[in-house]
């Protein structure tokens, strides 16, 4: 598991293959500048594709977002034309989610000390 950040990595990896660069002759053959540049690119284009992703994720969860608010609003205008035209102890202001003025709990008056 990676425990420095990407970014950080992409430095060091940047620093090294300037070092394999300067160093040249007698490393194996499959260490290389050319080995670190392409193990980079291929980093940064996975970073590049996530961010990409992330950004869509993004606009979908604020689209999601204003949608479902557009609903909840819809659902409250509902409830009022309902209770508006049948009123708000009808059996139609329940069948849409109210709850009826007959079935609400009165509230209790609070006793007064002397």
């Amino acid at each position: 598991m990676l425990t420095r950040s990407v970014p950080k990595l992409l430095q060091e990896a940047g620093e090294v293959k300037e070092a394999l660069e300067k160093i040249g002759a007698g490393l194996p053959d499959a260490i290389s500048a050319a080995e670190m540049e392409a193990r980079i690119a291929a980093l940064q284009a996975k970073v590049s594709e996530l961010d990409a992703l992330n950004a869509e994720r993004m606009r979908l969860v604020n689209e999601k977002g204003d949608i479902a608010e557009d609903l909840s609003d819809y659902i409250v205008q509902v409830r009022a034309v309902v209770k508006g035209l049948f009123g708000d102890d009808s059996s139609e202001y329940e069948m849409v989610g109210g709850t009826r003025a007959s079935e609400r709990k009165k509230p209790k008056k609070k006793d007064k000390e002397e």
